[in-house]
């Protein structure tokens, strides 16, 4: 057998959460065993493959961690340089969520490169002692970003700029229905599939950051909206900036 750990600061949890999200199928494809434990205050992902099976095992494991760590710490990393430089916060969150995605396959290829097989990778250790040159990357986009967000933001132009950024993202679905049910906003696949699913409440600046970032991230070919009970606010800003993506059906 063939085993592989994969851990973080447990304060980091969620970046292991998504890579077993990420790898689920998969792994269950590859009938594996997966575990996942906190232990000494670190979140350890542990997945154990027949020897056979370990070269793909270990090829899916490697993008999954370079997509978390693109997503969380560029995210956050961005999110740090430029929070006072917008101060509407849904406008902040959907534009640093796109920045994130925008060139994220270059990032990944950077990330993977970097990897190495071992018993134990630990993600957060990783991220501070071997990608040094990645940050520099993103701070040299944070640091033109922020010396022109005041012209852009005067100019009308920042939205062009974010609808630019979503457009060129890589789409990673086909068709997304939005809807209201019982209090959440769920959004769902061409399958009938769920998607991903939050508590919504109309005109709350949380919802909307919840939904637009998640769709930023997903990039879809088309959205469809249940007009009848999305706020306006919310439609507003998915015609705005999926132009062209975005239908709303209206009862």
């Amino acid at each position: 057998m063939f085993e592989i750990t994969i851990s973080t600061d447990k304060s980091r949890m969620k970046d292991v959460l998504f890579i077993i999200n990420r790898i689920r199928s998969q792994v269950k494809a590859l009938k594996a065993i997966m575990v996942c434990e906190e232990i000494d205050k670190r979140s350890k992902l542990t997945i154990a493959v027949v020897e056979e099976k370990k070269d793909f095992l270990i090829s899916i494991i490697f993008d999954a961690i370079a997509e978390s760590i693109v997503r969380s710490y560029k995210e956050e990393y961005l999110y740090s340089k430029l929070y006072d430089k917008i101060a509407d916060k849904v406008v902040l969150s959907a534009f640093v969520k796109a920045l994130t995605m925008f060139d994220k396959t270059s990032d990944k290829e950077f990330v993977k490169q970097k990897l190495s097989i071992s018993e134990e990778i630990l993600m957060d250790s990783f991220y501070k002692f071997r990608l040094w040159d990645l940050e520099k990357r993103w701070s040299e986009i944070a640091s033109l970003v922020s010396e022109s967000s005041s012209y852009l933001l005067m100019s009308g132009t920042f939205m062009e700029l974010m609808r630019f950024l979503i457009m060129t993202n890589e789409c990673e679905c086909g068709e997304i229905s939005l809807k209201v049910q019982n209090g959440h906003i769920c959004a769902k696949n061409n399958e009938g599939m769920d998607v991903f699913s939050f508590k919504y409440v109309k005109n709350d600046d949380k919802s909307l950051i919840n939904v637009i970032s998640e769709l930023i991230s997903l990039a879809p070919e088309k959205i469809i909206v249940d007009g009848e009970y999305i706020d306006e606010n919310l439609k507003k800003y998915l015609t705005g900036l999926f132009e062209g993506r975005v239908s709303v059906l209206n009862r």
